[in-house]
């Protein structure tokens, strides 16, 4: 992906997170299956799982950790995801 790309699918990946809302949490696979439907074909796993990270480290998802099946993660929006998507009028 180019970087125009790689910022849509960032974006996209937020959005799916915001619409779920504030107090939920989406599977990695949920996640992939949301982007794959929103043409990002390159969506995988592997891909998807970086990109969270990426976000994670900027402060605009965050984990949520799971007592059962911790290796399970679950994603979720935080305040600064929701404001950066405002920002940009989306």
């Amino acid at each position: 992906m180019n970087n125009a790309e790689l910022e849509r699918f960032r974006i996209c990946l937020l959005q799916q997170l915001r619409e779920v809302g504030a107090d939920r949490d989406l599977p990695l696979g949920t996640i992939v299956t949301g982007a794959r439907l929103a043409a990002f074909a390159a969506a995988n796993d592997d891909t998807v799982r970086g990109e969270l990270v990426y976000l994670l480290d900027k402060g605009l998802v965050t984990r949520v950790e799971k007592q059962l099946s911790p290796e399970n993660k679950r994603w979720r929006i935080t305040a600064a995801g929701r404001d950066f998507l405002a920002e940009q009028g989306l």
